[in-house]
């Protein structure tokens, strides 16, 4: 805020108290102005800058709209270094700008572009060259461009001009056309040596396709199926009849083995019986034992006679003599059926045997017939892959030949042929009508600006406006009243000469944060310590009588000793740097209070050397005063100012009563009560 801005709200502070503040006006009157010459009117600017504007864009437009358009139509061509040239050991596809410089010019050589001309009359594009007559060589090649592209073996060929069907039509015959030089070239080269390998190639292939089907009949009449011997039927057949006859003799030896060990058993008086029967002979055997064991009881407690005589117990002692005569012809019959069960085992092994000796027999007879056939087979083969060796060498032959014949040529490859343009590659005129349309704007911007200056420069310089001040001085409030920081009319300075001296207390310079930020820049660090100490709040005696043990500035805070008491200042972050950086601490240490007033006495030349308005009221009061002042406007509660600023009386607090803002105060702890140059 200025200092006018700061009058203003303290005069609006002086009105809200029902005491109207005195107003001083002061103006300096306007000097006396040259006569102006007469302003030319608003049709007579615009006609010449649009006359301009149009003497440049329309003869302009009408050279850029009259032009012709040209068309270009491109193909590229990738081309490859004679071997002629480049040797064994060169790479291909390494740039060679010397190449591609000769190629450019057997491109355009007159036979190359005769024959150009010669196949375009033969397609659809042969009427637009009546017009102009293109009719030799020497009319084409103005036409005709042949450009490389940088660091490759690329061509760009290329035909400008206003037809783009005809132009893409010159480029693809152009390529045509080299390409079937080149090849007529190359075939006067290779003569009849090529003719007769192309010959013997032929004579080869239908050999080979002969023999080819001569093989496969062969196959198909002799059952090979594979070109593996042992894979064929014949032969497969003869390896499964002879694994067959192996198992077979097995199964006899076994058979054989099993009937002369049922003999001997059977000779040796033990049982033996089909499986069918064994079981049926075991229920028997079980069932015999429980009756002997029911007889052996009866004859303990009964003697033979009684036991005869007793037809209950005779039955059990007929049942056991029956069921053992079962039990015997049971065993004979099994013996029985089991040798001939063996027996009928050993015969059908031995008929098997038989048999698959006959099968052998015959199958090693079909077997050695197949064998003679396949050798037969074989030496069919190796005389195709024969036939089709050779082929491939003659062709290897025609080929070579044909490599080297045309290595004494460039090689090229198409990447992309020529299409008919659509657009015109010049002149580009929308771009030209832009710069056209510029230049006239510039014209005529140019043409106005001298009107403009031409008019200034004739009417007289026109004198500043006149100057008004405003100074406004505040009433002596009534007895009781609060005072106001309004200069006092008792006070008051004239209004030429600026006041000199101290403001009254009632009337103590407040600093805006912009003066103070100056101040602090300009101040060495003693300075700067007096000048943080006065916005901590602390009077200048309290200041002079600090020492070096009223610091702590690990709580970055200072303890202020009076006759009231003590308390205890919490320093801001920029200030506890500054006295964390000082020796000694503080600045006038040991020096006494004649150090802290010789500080204080600097402060307003300070000002002076910042270019603070009414530098001389700038002092350590009015810093302090600066300071309270902030805290008040932040909503401080006036009954705890002493604990910022010490001791003070009623009156003293009163004046602040007016910065504070409306509603209810806050207690210190919700303030920001660092100054902001110092936070």
């Amino acid at each position: 805020m200025t200092d006018a801005g700061q009058e203003l709200t303290d005069a609006s502070r002086e009105f809200a108290h029902g005491r109207l503040p005195q107003i001083e006006v002061i103006t300096r009157p306007e000097p006396e102005q040259a006569p102006a010459r007469p302003k030319r009117s608003l049709s007579s600017l615009l006609v010449w800058p649009l006359a301009a504007f149009a003497l440049v864009v329309v003869p302009a437009s009408l050279w850029n709209f009259t032009r012709p358009p040209v068309y270009r139509a491109a193909a590229t061509v990738l081309t490859a270094v004679p071997e002629s040239r480049s040797g064994n050991f060169s790479d291909d596809d390494a740039p060679d700008p010397q190449h591609v410089a000769i190629q450019r010019q057997l491109m355009l050589g007159r036979e190359l572009l005769a024959s150009t001309l010669e196949r375009v009359k033969g397609t659809d594009a042969a009427p637009q060259l009546a017009d102009p007559p293109l009719l030799t060589p020497d009319d084409l090649r103005p036409l005709l461009s042949v450009d490389a592209v940088p660091s490759t073996n690329l061509v760009e060929m290329s035909a400008t001009g206003g037809k783009p069907a005809l132009l893409a039509a010159l480029v693809n015959e152009w390529l045509a056309a080299y390409e079937t030089l080149r090849q007529r070239e190359v075939q006067s080269q290779v003569g009849d040596r090529l003719v007769n390998l192309q010959t013997e190639a032929k004579s080869l292939d239908d050999k080979i396709r002969q023999k080819r089907a001569a093989l496969e009949q062969f196959r198909a009449d002799h059952d090979i199926v594979t070109l593996e011997r042992d894979s064929n039927q014949a032969l497969n057949r003869l390896n499964t009849i002879q694994q067959s006859l192996a198992k077979a003799e097995e199964e006899s030896i076994t058979a054989r083995a099993a009937f002369k060990a049922m003999q001997a058993a059977v000779a040796n008086g033990q049982a033996v019986a089909p499986k069918d029967q064994a079981a049926s002979l075991a229920q028997l055997e079980q069932k015999a034992a429980e009756l002997r064991v029911q007889v052996a009881q009866l004859k303990e407690r009964y003697t033979e006679m009684f036991i005869d005589n007793d037809p209950n117990k005779r039955t059990l002692k007929e049942q056991l003599a029956v069921l053992e005569a079962r039990m015997e012809e049971l065993k004979r019959q099994g013996i029985r059926d089991a040798l001939k069960e063996a027996s009928q085992a050993v015969d059908a092994s031995t008929d098997q045997v038989l048999t698959l000796q006959r099968e052998l027999s015959a199958q090693k007879v079909t077997a050695s017939r197949f064998s003679t056939s396949f050798v037969e087979y074989q030496d069919l083969t190796s005389d195709l892959e024969s036939l089709e060796k050779l082929q491939r060498e003659t062709e290897e032959q025609r080929l070579a030949l044909e490599a080297k014949a045309a290595a004494g040529y460039p090689q090229i490859e198409v990447i992309e042929p020529a299409y008919a343009p659509r657009d015109p590659i010049r002149p580009h005129y929308l771009r030209d009508l832009g710069l056209t349309l510029l230049a006239g704007a510039a014209v005529g911007l140019s043409t106005l600006l001298t009107l403009l200056w031409l008019d200034a420069k004739a009417n007289a310089r026109r004198a500043p406006a006149p100057v008004t001040g405003v100074r406004i001085w505040g009433q002596e409030p009534p007895r009781g009243e609060p005072q106001t920081p309004l200069p006092r009319a008792g006070n008051a300075p004239t209004p030429i000469e600026p006041p000199v001296g101290k403001l009254s207390d009632a009337s103590l310079r407040q600093l805006m944060g912009g003066e103070v930020e100056a101040l602090w820049e300009l101040a060495d660090d003693a300075e700067r310590q007096v000048i943080g100490l006065l916005l901590s709040g602390l009077r200048p005696n309290e200041i002079a009588g600090l020492a070096p043990d009223d610091f702590d500035l690990d709580a970055c805070s200072v303890r202020v000793k009076n006759d009231a008491g003590e308390r205890v200042i919490v320093l801001a972050n920029a200030l506890c740097q500054l006295f964390a950086e000082a020796d000694p601490l503080p600045a006038w240490a040991g020096s006494g209070s004649e150090h802290v007033q010789e500080i204080l006495q600097r402060i307003p030349l300070l000002a002076m050397d910042t270019g603070v308005a009414h530098a001389q009221e700038v002092d350590a009061e009015a810093l302090r005063h600066t300071y309270l002042v902030y805290l008040v406007r932040q909503g401080a509660r006036l009954t705890e100012l002493h604990r910022i600023a010490g001791p003070m009386g009623a009156a003293e607090i009163q004046r602040y009563a007016p910065y504070s803002p409306s509603g209810a105060s806050r207690p210190l702890e919700q303030l920001t009560l660092a100054y902001p140059v110092l936070a």
